[in-house]
């Protein structure tokens, strides 16, 4: 490559010698050639400055000299550096997200090579190959091959979005006025904890009505409701009156049973009467014998009209009023047939419904079941008597706890999934039959996990982050990856260490921090490093 120093002397003087030459041929008839020379000359010499300078970005991308400023220089060169790290995802600096053989805020004895090639971000302090706030698009070969890990093993919760990969908070550094003003500030801390917690699968789920303590009132014959005597919500007791109907076939099994009472009776009256005439010979053995078995007969016959009317709807007092008058009509009470609350009226009024129709449901609404659609990839890490955890649509915060009781054994052929059943408790009475949510089912231990208090943890528009306390005065904010933990912890899969000091109490101020250049006039600054 020629250099452009040694080549503008001679340049310069050329010059020098054409003007001259040109000043003595200024004629009419020499005009032209005048000006056509010059700038001939011109053309020359700007060709020569741009084949230098181009040379010399040329020697800067070499792997030998600094990255060219800009983001596509800063690009070029991080794809080189990365391409001599590539297969090495261990190279990896998580907390810089650069490669660790090149970070420089883990090893500052690198900063001084990185200035000496002229690769330096004087304004973040950063070689100018790794700062992404002036080049958002940067990237690194390693950071690739870990997030299509992350994507390979990693499942990602609904109750919880992902970061932005690259913001504003990376690097960011809250430095605020004084120490004094920190203590003013009212912060609280609590170091991030390690400890065991139980991995958990999540899906779709609905309450459903305790089938082992519902009972569903229906009838054996066509009836129609005229009347409810009990509001739906209402306990019961059994045998109680909730409602009155009507039927076309309540009436001839009533007259049936009046028939075969009398049948009996004077069946009975007839054997009385030839039994006192059997000493006397009067009637002999064999009559009183068929007579005896025709009492039988009629006693079976109303033992079956009975039980007709009992499973029709009748109570045993009921079928006790078969001596009045009014005994044989189309009317009939609705009884309870056990205590409980009483769910729904499922039977309008007036409608004729069909034999063994439910017209209401009354169940112990203390116990209720969740149904989950668990998909086939996990169905066979959930067993009966793992613990659950039930959260409603409406009401993701409250939740409430349960057990696994059944596990289905066959998949849906449409939606290939298996329906799991839990048990839980409405004592506090915030759960209804019909809600949807989601169900959590601790499936196994996963060992140690760090966790921080729910409170700090802030969303600051594209990503969850805490703010860890460095030194009295200066706080970092940290990108945190979130799972379900406990009643008051979430569990933290990347982003903290176990030890690490957070902001509890305090920590949405810090978030409108990111978000604002500062909290009032002169409380805090925003810096980046």
């Amino acid at each position: 490559m020629v250099s452009t120093k040694k080549v503008m002397p001679a340049i310069v003087q050329f010059l020098q010698t054409q003007i001259l030459h040109t000043l003595t041929m200024l004629s009419r008839k020499k005009v032209i050639l005048a000006i056509v020379v010059p700038a001939v000359c011109v053309s020359l010499v700007a060709a020569v400055i741009y084949r230098g300078r181009s040379d010399g970005r040329a020697g800067q991308d070499s792997p030998t000299q600094a990255p060219a400023s800009g983001s596509a220089g800063v690009n070029a060169a991080a794809t080189h550096a990365g391409h001599e790290a590539e297969g090495n995802a261990l190279d990896w600096c998580s907390e810089h997200r650069v490669p660790e053989s090149q970070c420089t805020l883990c090893n500052p004895k690198l900063v001084e090579g990185f200035k000496a090639r002229g690769d330096w971000c004087g304004g973040h302090s950063l070689p100018e190959s790794q700062c992404r706030l002036c080049n958002p698009g940067l990237t690194f070969p390693q950071e690739i091959a870990l997030e299509k890990e992350k994507t390979a093993l990693g499942k990602v919760s609904v109750f919880f979005p992902k970061n932005k990969p690259e913001c504003a908070t990376d690097g960011a550094v809250i430095r605020l006025a004084s120490v004094q003003t920190a203590d003013r500030s009212g912060f609280t801390f609590e170091p991030a904890i390690e400890t065991s917690t139980p991995a958990s699968i999540e899906a779709p789920a609905e309450v459903v009505y305790d089938a082992s303590k519902t009972v569903a009132l229906t009838r054996p014959i066509p009836v129609s409701v005229t009347r409810w005597k009990v509001e739906p919500g209402a306990f019961v007791k059994p045998g109680q009156v909730i409602g009155e109907a009507i039927s076309p076939g309540i009436a001839g099994l009533k007259a049936g049973y009046v028939e075969c009472r009398i049948e009996l009776t004077s069946a009975g009256k007839e054997l009385s009467r030839k039994e006192s005439l059997v000493p006397e010979g009067i009637v002999s053995k064999s009559d009183w014998v068929k007579v005896e078995a025709a009492v039988e007969a009629a006693r079976t016959r109303l033992a079956s009209a009975r039980g007709l009317l009992i499973s029709a709807g009748l109570s045993d007092e009921d079928v006790e009023l078969a001596g009045n008058p009014d005994f044989v009509s189309s009317r009939m009470l609705l009884r309870a047939p056990c205590g409980g609350v009483l769910l729904e009226r499922t039977a309008p009024l007036g409608q004729l419904i069909e034999p063994g129709t439910s017209l209401a449901l009354i169940s112990d609404q203390g116990s209720l079941w969740v149904e989950a659609q668990v998909g086939e990839r996990d169905i066979a890490r959930v067993r009966p008597g793992q613990k659950a955890e039930f959260a409603s649509d409406g009401s993701l915060l409250g939740k409430t706890a349960g057990q696994v009781i059944w596990v289905s054994q066959f998949l849906n052929q449409t939606t290939r999934t298996a329906t799991v059943r839990a048990s839980v408790s409405t004592a506090g009475g915030r759960m209804r039959a019909g809600e949807y949510g989601r169900l959590s089912v601790n499936v196994e231990d996963k060992g140690l996990a760090v966790f921080v208090p729910k409170d700090a943890v802030q969303w600051e528009g594209c990503c969850n982050v805490v703010f860890v306390r460095e030194t009295a005065d200066v706080f970092r904010p940290r990108k945190v990856t979130i799972e379900r933990g406990d009643s008051g912890h979430y569990r933290v899969t990347e982003g903290v260490q176990p030890g690490d000091m957070v902001v509890v109490n305090g920590s949405y101020l810090l978030k409108t921090e990111l978000r604002k250049s500062s909290i009032g006039a002169g409380c805090c600054g925003l810096e980046a490093e």
